[in-house]
């Protein structure tokens, strides 16, 4: 969706996917606004972009930043309710297809983020033999920091993560983020299809 500064934007960033997916999610049910980008900065960075009227950017930033730091660790949001147009251009570089189609069904959506590939898989092996979820995506945001991506109903969703993180600890760590979004708004679909599993393989 190309962005021309028309309206307000509101920005969350975080440490991680997780919590920013997460924080997309609160974003987008708190207030009546769009997901304009998203952006996987780097250095672990990752940055969210809505935009709306200042009121419901307001809104929404404010839910995102209690979402993702509910779950991982936020390290920026800014409202900018006029930002100038070349400002616009730059975001519009990150800018999000529009083409999710809102009828669509969409089931319970769950994710561990671990530092580490070796503990990711292992997560990854215990997430789903443990329940009846699909192998939905995978990221490696930068610096070690890597995600899987699953979906399913709800209840094989927690168990799931559940799961995951206990198989992780058995390793000796922690994970760094987890999630279970039970219905997530349908466009999280437009990040999430980035990391499809389908899209990834050679």
């Amino acid at each position: 969706m190309r962005y021309h500064g028309e309206e307000a934007l509101g920005l969350v960033e975080t440490l991680g996917m997780v919590p920013a997916i997460y924080g997309a999610d609160a974003m987008l049910k708190a207030a009546n606004v769009q997901l304009v980008a998203y952006e996987n900065v780097g250095s672990t960075l990752v940055t969210i972009l809505v935009k709306g009227d200042v009121a419901a950017v307001k809104a929404s930033v404010d839910a995102g930043k209690v979402a993702a730091a509910s779950i991982g660790k936020l390290t920026a949001s800014n409202v900018m309710a006029r930002p100038i147009r070349p400002v616009g251009d730059i975001v519009s570089v990150h800018a999000m297809e529009d083409d999710t189609d809102a009828a669509s069904r969409t089931r319970a959506l769950a994710a561990i983020e671990t530092f580490g590939i070796v503990y990711l898989l292992e997560a990854a092996d215990a997430m789903l033999k443990a329940a009846d979820v699909t192998l939905l995506g995978y990221e490696n945001v930068a610096s070690g920091y890597v995600s899987v991506l699953i979906e399913g109903d709800v209840a094989a969703c927690q168990a799931a993560v559940q799961a995951g993180v206990k198989a992780v600890e058995a390793m000796g760590t922690n994970v760094y983020s987890s999630m279970v979004i039970p219905m997530p708004h349908v466009d999280l679909k437009k990040i999430t299809k980035r990391y499809a599993i389908e899209n990834l393989l050679p």
